[in-house]
This record gives C-alpha cells, structure tokens and sequence, in this order.
C-alpha cells in the first residue's frame, strides 16, 4: 500500500479559560486544557474525512486521492497509509479496522494488510458499527428473509443478537443497542452474555444508544417533555441527563473508558457547540478553542477528539484536537489513563 509523507499543520489555541455548565444548568469558569488542532491532510486530494480514532491516537478514514477518487486511510504516528477502495469506519487499540468497500455490500476486517469478509446472516449486505480490543464486531445484516437484524461477530462466526439497532461494543463484550417496544415505542438496551438490559425511555417511550465504557456505562439520547433531544448516562441502572449549554437539545457522539463523554448541545442564544461532560460537569470547548463548525465523530481516553474541519470552503481535512496544558500535551496512556483493564484474550477464550 502507497504512503504519503507526513503532511501536518499544527494550530496551538491559547484560549486558557473553559466555561462550565453543570447538569443542572449553573455556569461557572475555572482553568481547563486548551486544544492544538492537528490536520491529517489527505492522501494527494482535496478533502478527507475521519470515521474513528483508538486510545493510540491513529485515525481512519476516507480521503481524495491525486485523480479525485476516494480511497480509506489508517492515519498513525505522521503517517496516512492509502487503504485503496477499503473504506474503515472503526478501528480498535491493537489497529485492527473494521469497514466496507465499493466492490460489494459486505463487512469486512482489515488486519495488517489482510481484508477478511465477515460473512451475513443469510441476506445480500451485512454493515459494522464497532469492533472491541478482542477483535469481536458488532453491526447490523439483512438475514434470508429480507430483515434486517443485529449481529456479533466473534472467531470467525457470525450469530444474530435480540436487539433492534446496535452501537457499540466493550472489551467486555457488553452490546449497546436499541429494541423495539411496543406499541410504537423503541428503548436503549445492552446485550450481555444472553441477557438483555432494558434502559427505559423518556415521556415519549423513545431512546437509543451511541456509545458504552469499560464499566458498561452506555450513553446515548432520549426525548424530553418538550420534545428536544437530551443526551442521557445510563450507569448502576439510572438514567442521567446530561443538560444543557444553556438551550433545549443535546447531542451525545462518545463516551471514553474515563467516564468522559463527547457531545454537541445549544446555548441559550441557539448556537451548537461542542461540550466534554465528566462527573456532572458540562465543559463548553469554544472556551477552550474548538471550532463549533467542526464535525466530531470521536473521543479516546487521552482526551483527544477526531474530527474534520474546512481549512477552505468545499474542501475538509481529518484531524485531531489534543488536549494541552501548560503548551504540553497531557500525559500519560491509555491504560493508565482508564485504570486496570481486563486481559485480551485468545480466540479460543472468548
């Protein structure tokens, strides 16, 4: 596979302060990290797009080659490798991808340089959502009779879960997803060693899952009263919403294995901006610098957040908002970051 050279334009934001909104909706300020925007760049187009970052800060995505075409990309240490027609929407921590190609309706998993096809549950197109540290997949496939049905995929087998929708996955195993409930209602839920957990939902019988932890704290989305969607945390079996910036509506995109979660939400002059909630606290990042015009997709356990940007207009690049204090990109890894993790184990183990 061709590699580009390392193209990188770092932008270090000195905003130093970080206004802070509470669940309950009080304002404070304090001092918070500032954020150093890192452009990917592309693999010799225009634009590029990320999907996914890991706890290791490498990124997949798609990108504009030289001809205008679309290629996927595995971005790591400075380096954008050219996936070809391979297109990669996930990726975990041993840079194992997960994505589809334009060749047919499959899913397949990309692991150092070998394309392995998922298989389906009987119908003609199978998609993933997320893959964990163990190499288990999860997603969603069209069975034989023309139904579409969540999936785990774990040593080579594909079985189909007693879930309606499907979000994600922990090294746990713990499947965060949705289920129909009637008559017209559809719940959060986790799906865990055959057992499913019902969340609940809001006044109007609605709610969903973006995303769940180590711990399996899931979050995700219900209705308020007035109809505006609120982002929630479902943790030892309560629901906890999240607030506001000051507006109506919330949006949750990630939640990392520190309990941090990523999401959008409005201020009370209507505006969108980016928040990172952590222990009942909601931190709006314009006050740190982030762009609210950028689009988030996710957030590892060092605090960084993938992203693309417009550095003009019709074009955008990949990139990585690092958390900094003090000009010093916050330290530590990972694992010490998220605390004792359970041991990956073989194939024949899980």
């Amino acid at each position: 596979m061709r590699q580009r050279p390392r193209s990188i334009v770092a932008v270090l934001i000195t905003a130093a302060l970080a206004t802070l909104v509470s669940a309950s909706g009080a304002d404070a300020t304090v001092q918070g990290p500032s954020y150093q925007l890192l452009d990917l760049g592309t693999l010799g187009g225009q634009s590029s797009y990320a999907s996914a970052i890991n706890d290791r800060g490498h990124v997949v995505g798609s990108s504009q080659v030289g001809d205008g075409t679309w290629h996927g990309f595995l971005w790591r240490s400075g380096t954008m490798t050219d996936l070809g027609l391979f297109r990669p929407n996930g990726i975990n921590n041993q840079d194992e991808l997960i994505g589809t190609t334009e060749a047919d309706t499959s899913a397949y998993l990309w692991r150092d340089g070998t394309i392995t096809r998922l298989g389906s549950l009987g119908g003609p197109w199978t998609y993933p959502v997320a893959i964990n540290d163990r190499g288990q997949v999860v997603g969603t496939s069209s069975t034989a009779d023309a139904v579409d049905a969540v999936f785990l995929w774990s040593c080579g087998l594909m079985r189909p879960l007693p879930l309606h929708s499907v979000s994600d996955i922990n090294i746990r195993g713990q499947v965060a997803g949705g289920r129909r409930h009637e008559p017209g209602g559809h719940h959060a839920a986790v799906w865990w060693r055959g057992k499913v957990t019902d969340l609940g939902a809001g006044p109007f019988d609605r709610s969903n899952t973006s995303g769940i932890d180590v711990r399996g704290w899931a979050v995700g989305w219900q209705f308020s009263a007035a109809q505006d969607e609120r982002g929630v945390l479902w943790r030892r079996g309560k629901a906890v919403d999240l607030g506001t910036l000051g507006g109506a509506a919330t949006h949750v995109i990630a939640i990392n294995d520190r309990g941090q979660i990523l999401g959008t939400s409005e201020t009370a002059g209507g505006d969108v901006h980016p928040f990172l909630w952590q222990r009942g606290i909601m931190t709006d990042l314009t006050g740190s610098g982030v762009d609210p015009d950028h689009d988030f997709v996710g957030l590892n356990d060092r605090g960084e957040i993938a992203t693309s940007f417009r550095p003009e207009w019709g074009t955008s690049h990949a990139a990585i908002y690092r958390p900094v204090r003090m000009g010093q990109q916050i330290p530590g890894s990972a694992e010490s970051a998220a605390g004792a993790r359970p041991a990956t184990p073989r194939c024949g183990d899980r």
